[in-house]
């Protein structure tokens, strides 16, 4: 007979630890937090006040100003690089007398389709063909590019140093480079909704440039025969007879997100211009909330209350943690969660990753953001925004600790977050996800921790009152199976899929149920057993 009594007790004590398991599913307390990303737009455009004129006449000015506009909502920096070109349309014929004394006609150089130079000499020296005016009033000529020729002088104040030119252009070189081209920096940011200050006012046709063919010579030629035969040849302007030619300005805008690493790999290399533009004007890239939230135990009631970052009257209601819009191609975005717990209790803390139900291309932005979470400088997980490494194949969501909370105690929770940096203009996939709002939520789950030994999630005991270890091995990602918690680990395989709405009160009746069920069987075998003796 006692070895039947040791069964029974045997199934009494599996009933019980199966009741101390499941509780591991229903958390004391729980609270979501919803989380936000949006890329920025970009749209930025060249404008100008032009009106292309019919009958262009040399020493004419014609109005041409020209500027950058941000239509977007990411804040840039622009770069322009003007270039002109003097292409001869059709030849230009001339008669001549050859060294055999017959007249021919021939084309003059440039041939059709070949370039005039920009400058041409006069008896004043070189000057340009077509002269560019400047904004004197925002534009600035870098004094290291002045150049040394006072006829192709453009007026500009010229500057030592970047810094002297802030909230400018800043003309590079004063005389066109090898590529015709002038090249100009904006000094400062074009914000979202904003335009540069215009850089061009007009442009003129020098004065000076006449036909090719500027007349006709008449002389005498004696011939072999001893007669005299009179022979008409073409005057021809080879200095700057820019007639049958046509004149084209080029403007080409460059812009970037201005962060310090975008503008540095897209200006490409232009010296200390470069090193002042990315450094002293552009952004870090590093965006840090400027809101610090705060996630609380309050004594009243035992409640987890969280310090909502939105009131009532924002478009979606809810409790709010990380919340970054505009977001730019590797920026750094920070944001800070402090914990406190202000009752007179003791919790253990946990947090899951939930992906929300939502459109395809929002999913695909928390693939291109990576994410990093630190407790008190401790790494948590490393992965991307979907928390997707937190899923097992089973399809749980897998929970990180996040520490054991006595009375009074406090803790910060560190997210960064970067949005991937090899996005691109023109590659498709960021035009798909620009002022796309995406969003993922944040589960806190608490657990009281009893003074008896153990939280009343199950486990523990009086020594662990003292606090949690979270161990991390070799720094590994910390999943949810890999984090040691001293003492009781917790039981993962007994968390519910997300989504899981399975009542778990009727599950612990149950088991609870059964174990009343065989504590009768066992005092009914009991006196059975009694009044056989």
């Amino acid at each position: 007979m006692r070895k039947g009594r040791r069964k029974l007790l045997g199934l009494a004590a599996l009933a019980s630890l199966m009741l101390i398991g499941g509780t591991w599913a229903a958390w004391t307390q729980e609270i979501q937090t919803g989380n936000e990303f949006m890329p920025g737009k970009y749209n930025t455009s060249l404008d100008e006040a032009f009106d292309a004129p019919s009958d262009w006449q040399p020493g004419k000015e014609q109005e041409k100003k020209v500027w950058i506009s941000n239509k977007g909502t990411v804040p840039v920096m622009a770069k322009a690089v003007i270039t002109q070109q003097w292409i001869r349309r059709e030849n230009v014929y001339a008669t001549s007398v050859d060294a055999q004394g017959n007249i021919v006609e021939e084309p003059v150089a440039p041939l059709a389709g070949e370039a005039f130079p920009l400058t041409f000499e006069t008896g004043a020296g070189m000057e340009y063909a077509a002269i560019p005016n400047f904004n004197r009033d925002t534009v600035v000529l870098l004094a290291s590019g002045k150049t040394d020729n006072a006829s192709l002088s453009l007026g500009l104040t010229a500057v030592n140093t970047v810094a002297e030119a802030k909230g400018k252009w800043l003309l590079m070189n004063e005389e066109p480079d090898k590529d015709n081209g002038y090249t100009l920096y904006y000094v400062g940011i074009i914000e979202p909704g904003s335009e540069s200050p215009a850089f061009l006012n007009s442009v003129t046709l020098n004065d000076e440039l006449a036909r090719t063919i500027t007349g006709k010579t008449t002389y005498h030629v004696k011939q072999d025969d001893g007669s005299v035969k009179k022979v008409t040849v073409d005057k021809v302007n080879s200095e700057y007879g820019y007639d049958s030619a046509k004149y084209t300005m080029e403007i080409k805008g460059t812009t970037v997100q201005a962060t310090k690493a975008a503008v540095a790999e897209v200006f490409g290399q232009d010296g200390d211009t470069l090193a002042f533009l990315a450094d002293k004007v552009a952004d870090s890239g590093i965006f840090t909330s400027s809101t610090v939230k705060t996630l609380k135990f309050e004594s009243s009631g035992g409640k987890l209350v969280y310090t909502p970052y939105r009131t009532d009257s924002g478009a979606e209601e809810g409790n709010w943690f990380m919340s970054f819009t505009d977001m730019v191609p590797g920026g750094i975005y920070k944001d800070k969660l402090n914990i406190e717990n202000a009752s007179g209790k003791d919790y253990d803390l946990y947090m899951q990753v939930i992906p929300r139900t939502q459109d395809e291309v929002k999913n695909e932005i928390l693939d291109m953001i990576t994410m990093r979470v630190t407790y008190n400088g401790t790494l948590l997980y490393d992965g991307k925004a979907t928390g997707a490494s937190l899923v097992s194949k089973e399809g749980i969501q897998r929970v990180v600790p996040l520490g054991r909370y006595t009375s009074r105690k406090t803790g910060t929770i560190d997210v960064e977050l970067q949005l991937d940096p090899t996005l691109k203009i023109g590659d498709g996939r960021t035009e798909a996800i620009a002022g796309v709002l995406s969003k993922i939520d944040w589960k806190f789950m608490a657990t009281e921790v009893t003074s008896g030994g153990g939280s009343s999630g199950g486990g523990g005991g009086r020594d662990r009152d003292r606090g949690i270890t979270v161990n991390i091995q070799d720094s590994e990602v910390p999943m949810a199976d890999a984090t040691i918690i001293e003492d009781s680990p917790v039981p993962l395989g007994m968390l519910p899929k997300t989504g899981d709405d399975t009542p778990i009160i009727p599950i612990i009746m149950t088991i609870f149920g059964s174990g009343i069920i065989l504590l009768y069987l066992g005092m009914k075998l009991r006196r059975k057993d009694d009044s056989q003796n």
